[in-house]
């Protein structure tokens, strides 16, 4: 490569690339080295992936696989599936929208754990998936998860709100029967404005086990350490889809992560 060429695609970087990655960390202030602390986990990525005028052409290809790995979350986990075409020929559903809440990556690796997760889903009661219909239901969830982004507490107590009649069946991990209710709440409010039933349908359920000690499995004589189960960590809204019977890609609704590209509404 000339260096005309290295030049060209290196402003470039400084262009694109900068412009995208001051987007992805809006939260953390500062874009150089001395005004980003190598001590902060966010304010150190955002440094190393920032491109700079001085930068050699290995070190901006380094910056560039530093920001994809980042900015697409491709070392959290592996996924267990089967192809949608499979699922969508094997079952038949209504219309569901998902709720998905994750918590800072930062903060689980600072608890030496995987990042906690939480979902919660509902039946959406409608027949006709036309655009009006359906920006309307992507407007509702970015209002109401997205501005300000919800949150709640993830524990180890569950609760459960099952509503036969509206087909609602809600289980969430929590340690607080507040934050049960602040989440079930929310998600009903979204095509509901009757009140909850909470005396006849909210229910705690505990099972005596103990979560701290996740345990441990022996591998090729290496000792590997499950992942635990019900931690207890803050989890924010990240985004929200659609999926629609017939359909093999849902559709995403909102996006508050900045990581889903086609998201009709972004936070």
């Amino acid at each position: 490569m000339s260096k005309p060429d290295v030049e060209t695609f290196q402003s470039y970087c400084r262009t694109y690339f900068n412009r995208a990655i001051n987007k992805h960390f809006r939260d953390v202030d500062g874009s150089d080295d001395a005004s980003l602390s190598t001590a902060a986990p966010r304010q150190l990525i955002k440094r190393i992936c920032l491109h700079k005028d001085t930068d050699t052409m290995t070190l901006t290809l380094a910056r560039m696989l530093t920001w994809w790995v980042e900015a697409g979350n491709l070392l959290d986990e592996y996924i267990y599936g089967i192809p949608s075409t499979d699922f969508e020929i094997s079952n038949t559903y209504y219309p569901q929208v998902k709720l998905h809440f994750r918590e800072d990556k930062y903060e689980a690796y600072d608890n030496d754990r995987k990042v906690a997760r939480s979902e919660v889903s509902f039946r959406w009661r409608e027949e006709d998936y036309s655009t009006v219909n359906i920006n309307q239901l992507a407007t509702k969830i970015l209002n109401d998860f997205a501005k300000p982004v919800f949150f709640y507490r993830k524990g180890r107590k569950a609760f459960t709100y099952w509503d036969k009649e509206k087909a609602y069946r809600f289980t969430v991990y929590t340690d607080d029967g507040t934050d049960a209710k602040k989440i079930i709440e929310q998600v009903i409010r979204i095509q509901d404005n009757s009140e909850p039933d909470w005396d006849n349908n909210l229910r705690e359920h505990k099972d005596g086990k103990d979560y701290n000690v996740p345990g441990s499995v022996r591998v090729m004589a290496k000792l590997i350490r499950k992942p635990k189960r019900r931690p207890l960590a803050t989890v924010k809204f990240a985004y929200a889809e659609l999926f629609i019977p017939g359909t093999t890609q849902p559709i995403v609704l909102v996006d508050a992560s900045g990581y889903k590209t086609k998201a009709i509404k972004r936070a």
